[in-house]
């Protein structure tokens, strides 16, 4: 995961040595979201990331302002990608059930490529830390939003097009439904486990599209 260099230009540093500098804070980074997914953002403290990194308080304040900077950092880039992959998912020139196959199975590989920062997100309640006025509190919202609606786009072109059954069904409910699905596996879902991403993405795949009745 790339890690923005903002706290480098906040101290001043020119151009730190990049492979040393990084690798601290991509160390920090990780740390840090270890400690959130196991403790919880309010529980977390800067001692507690710096003991996970070992490192001492002055070097973890060294390379961010606290535990919110690093917590931001941590999800920025993967909340970014998100965003443009399931944007990419509702541009397809496919039918929208392919779609909804790519969304989904794309949100999942990104749970493992981004873990813990993304479960971590998911955990903390995104709409409650989004929520805080700030900059990146709006940002976060705009990027929230843009990713809800680029999954209802997916499920209403399906829904008008027959792809979908449409027996008066709300979009938004739907989209919804498959958001939660998706996001709720922070509960569970082990990368590491004997269930690939791509098998959960395809089990989810027909759940949603072909359901559990016997046809």
């Amino acid at each position: 995961m790339n890690i923005a260099k903002n706290s480098a230009k906040r101290l001043g540093v020119a151009k730190p040595i990049a492979t040393e500098y990084d690798r601290r804070r991509e160390e920090l980074v990780g740390a840090a979201a270890m400690v959130f997914k196991e403790k919880g953002f309010a529980a977390t403290t800067v001692d507690d990331i710096g003991r996970r990194a070992k490192m001492d308080r002055a070097t973890v304040y060294y390379y961010f302002r606290g535990k919110k900077e690093l917590f931001r950092e941590m999800v920025n880039e993967a909340t970014s990608e998100n965003v443009h992959m399931a944007e990419r998912a509702a541009s397809l020139d496919q039918p929208a059930r392919e779609k909804l196959r790519e969304l989904i199975e794309g949100l999942l590989q990104s749970y493992v490529k981004h873990y813990p920062y993304l479960y971590v997100y998911v955990q903390e309640d995104m709409l409650r830390l989004s929520k805080d006025g700030s900059a990146w509190g709006k940002q976060m919202i705009a990027l929230n939003h843009r990713f809800d609606h680029a999954v209802f786009k997916i499920v209403q072109e399906g829904l008008k097009t027959g792809d979908f059954s449409s027996s008066d069904r709300d979009p938004k409910l739907i989209a919804a439904g498959i958001i939660g699905m998706c996001n709720w596996t922070h509960r569970w879902f082990d990368p590491k486990g004997q269930v690939s991403s791509t098998e959960l993405a395809r089990v989810f795949s027909d759940l949603v599209l072909n359901g559990l009745l016997l046809r």
